[in-house]
């Protein structure tokens, strides 16, 4: 069913190319192809990579403080059970609401550390794309193509048309980190 669907747009895209071929032979344009794997892009590069290994050092940072929030919430809702019996019902309901009011407030910080969390992950990946972009564009000026297809939309392709090693190479050269703010900074 699938490659069904990708002879169906391998076709529409030939046929497209074809009608937008101009009529006239002193405005023609060759048609140079390429092939890019987005995906081992995606795999292999260094910036990515390092994306990776610092959103986990973020995440796990966020966890070791999460669970000590959580610890000393449960230490104080055990040291309030304890103290119910010597407070009276209206110092009791105020601790209660103290404790109530500090946990919504330790749930709100996760939250916000989790969205700064996404919000750093992604400016991190638009620089790696719009780096991959810019790199692209080099490419295809240079190689003076006319058309460059991500290899898991193209049905059959010859090894010489593949791109996926050249920009790759660029790619780790001009990006091998991304600059990240700290989390929840931006």
């Amino acid at each position: 069913m699938q490659m069904a669907g990708r002879l169906i747009g391998a076709i529409g895209v030939a046929v497209a190319l074809l009608v937008a071929l101009p009529a006239s032979a002193d405005r023609e344009v060759p048609l140079r192809i390429a092939i890019l794997d987005v995906q081992q892009v995606f795999q292999n590069a260094e910036a990515l990579r390092f994306l990776q290994v610092k959103m986990r050092e973020y995440v796990e940072a966020y966890r070791a403080e999460t669970e000590q929030e959580e610890r000393a919430i449960r230490a104080a809702q055990q040291e309030l059970a304890h103290m119910r019996e010597r407070l009276s019902p209206q110092q009791y309901e105020e601790e209660r609401r103290l404790l109530e009011r500090r946990l919504l407030q330790a749930q709100e910080r996760v939250q916000q550390r989790k969205q700064g969390l996404d919000q750093t992950q992604q400016m991190g990946l638009s620089e790696v794309q719009g780096a991959l972009n810019v790199i692209v564009t080099e490419l295809a000026h240079e190689k003076s193509l006319t058309l460059i297809l991500r290899k898991d939309q193209a049905v059959l392709n010859a090894t010489a048309l593949e791109i996926t090693d050249e920009v790759l190479r660029r790619l780790n050269a001009r990006l091998p980190t991304v600059d990240l703010d700290q989390p929840g900074t931006h």
